[in-house]
């Protein structure tokens, strides 16, 4: 399965979670270096470490080491596999439109494709090809994994 949705995981309260708008977590240092060679520069996405308070709040629905950051999704995404994961859990705050996550076989044929709701969190397979397609504004969420060294990552330039 590429994708299951999370029910046992709560959503994150407003009080905590309203005031990180996308100017709020802009503010918050890049962490992201999911290309190669590392760089944190990358124009329609971005990641950006979460604060304790956030941290604090989930801490209690995952293990030890994760990395929790703030994603930020300006436009489509190219099919590609993800860099150092190969699953992630997700908190959709905004997601960007009538947003699809979109995943392919080997050969770039189309496998399945979903939506998925705001304020709700979703596991997902990120070592197999998917994109994100569809994108009118800033894609705002919560991306949570444990760092995985054996995921070299793909993009598809295509």
């Amino acid at each position: 399965m590429l994708y299951r949705y999370c029910p046992d995981i709560p959503p994150i309260p407003g009080r905590i979670i309203n005031k990180y708008t996308e100017e709020e977590i802009r503010k918050i240092p890049r962490n992201f270096s999911g290309i190669t060679p590392p760089t944190n520069v990358v124009p329609k996405y971005s990641l950006h470490t979460v604060p304790p308070e956030i941290k604090t709040f989930l801490s209690p629905y995952f293990d030890d080491g994760v990395n929790m950051s703030f994603q930020l999704i300006t436009q489509d995404l190219p099919i590609h596999k993800d860099y150092g994961r190969t699953n992630c859990y997700n908190y959709i705050i905004s997601t960007g439109g009538n947003v699809n996550t979109v995943w392919y076989d080997d050969n770039l044929n189309e496998t399945q494709r979903i939506s998925f709701s705001d304020n709700s969190w979703h596991n997902i397979t990120v070592n197999a090809y998917h994109n994100i397609t569809n994108l009118t504004s800033t894609r705002i969420a919560i991306t949570v994994h444990t760092p995985d060294t054996s995921a070299i990552g793909d993009i598809q330039r295509i």
